[in-house]
């Protein structure tokens, strides 16, 4: 774990669309990752923020075994320094 690294990425969720209200919330339940979109069609896009790539395999396992999940795949990553990126003004750190 490098806590001076933040890794962003997204996942493309499938599910059965009778269950894309429950898999939504699921996934809301999960601290590092916030379902982004969602449609009927039982599509989700998942935005997860981790210190690590590790925790990224982690939330995609998870996701990938929750009931009513087809399929689940990450589709970006991008790891950068947080001292580089830029802080919001007026933001408390």
């Amino acid at each position: 774990m490098n806590p001076a690294q933040i890794h962003i990425s997204s996942l493309l969720v499938r599910c059965d669309p009778c269950h894309t209200d429950r898999v939504s919330q699921m996934i809301g339940t999960i601290d590092i990752a916030e379902v982004a979109l969602n449609d009927s069609s039982g599509k989700l896009v998942v935005l997860l923020e981790t210190d690590s790539d590790a925790a990224i395999a982690d939330v995609l396992t998870r996701i990938q075994l929750l009931d009513g999940v087809t399929s689940a795949a990450m589709v970006y990553h991008q790891a950068c320094d947080a001292h580089d990126l830029p802080i919001p003004k007026g933001a408390i750190i």
